[in-house]
């Protein structure tokens, strides 16, 4: 998908505290260099993989845990839960926009912007159910009535779930490799690099100039199960305070102007003999 906005929610651009990052790899040029099962072996050598404590697991109140085997159905259950709630909860976002409940008002370039994501979510949550996923729920809560009302709080907390998202793929990729299911382990990290762009452009609507503070997201989660205990913990699932919504939330999901709608490109194996692809 590829959208284009010089607009942030309070009007500057620029004139915020840059983050420099040192990652110059772009998602094209890394699945291009790299076979499906591959990358589950490049990202556990840098570190990817592996249990950490940024600053965003430690707002989950989680402790980091030891990568878990778990089973592919409850991975997909759980990944296709998320991106219902991301679906809602975009949804919601633009309905209370349009209706003038925040302040400042979210320029019209970035609602544009948050239309795309909302279809990806969906796209996402599409190819999944289509790979056997359940949603285990289709009821979610926004704890933070702010995020309704408060642009800078609401693109801050649009952050800060990305990168949780990001890390609940990075904690899937643990059981696809290990399982040698290429299609899983290609299509849900392509998912994360598209989860990686609308983190991006959340930062962007906040003024960041470079939006970017990293290259891609550090693992958070030992396993998905953990990522789905933090939704729980913040009451975004099984939760009461706050707004209740239900999926897909107000509105249809409008997937004008988006381009890449299912996982594509090529798909090798790094684990058979010379000359055999897949």
């Amino acid at each position: 998908m590829t959208m284009k906005t010089e607009q942030s929610v309070d009007g500057n651009v620029g004139d915020r505290a840059a983050f420099l990052t040192d990652g110059r790899t772009s998602r094209r040029a890394m699945l291009q260099g790299l076979g499906a099962l591959g990358v589950g072996l490049v990202l556990s050598r840098t570190g990817l993989l592996q249990a950490e404590t940024p600053a965003a697991a430690r707002l989950w109140s989680l402790a980091p845990m030891e990568a878990e085997t778990e089973r592919i159905q409850d991975i997909l259950d759980i990944l296709a839960t998320n991106e219902a709630f991301g679906v809602t909860l975009v949804g919601t976002v633009l309905d209370y926009a349009r209706k003038g409940a925040y302040s400042p008002a979210i320029p019209d370039g970035i609602l544009k912007i948050l239309t795309g994501v909302r279809s990806q979510e969906q796209y996402h949550l599409d190819w999944l159910k289509s790979a056997g996923a359940k949603l285990r729920t289709d009821t979610f809560h926004i704890p933070d009535l702010e995020m309704l009302s408060k642009p800078k709080v609401l693109f801050r907390d649009l952050v800060e779930l990305e990168d949780s998202a990001i890390g609940a793929v990075i904690a899937s990729l643990h059981t696809f490799t290990r399982e040698k299911r290429i299609d899983l382990l290609k299509a849900n990290f392509q998912f994360a690099t598209e989860e990686s762009e609308h983190r991006f452009l959340a930062n962007r609507a906040l003024g960041f100039r470079p939006p970017n503070d990293h290259s891609f997201a550090a693992a958070q989660f030992g396993s998905t199960a953990e990522f789905y205990k933090g939704l729980q913990n913040r009451g975004i699932i099984d939760g009461s305070a706050g707004l209740e919504v239900t999926y897909p939330g107000p509105g249809a999901v409008d997937g004008t102007g988006v381009s890449y709608r299912t996982p594509g490109g090529p798909m090798a194996s790094c684990s058979g003999s010379a000359g055999k692809g897949m």
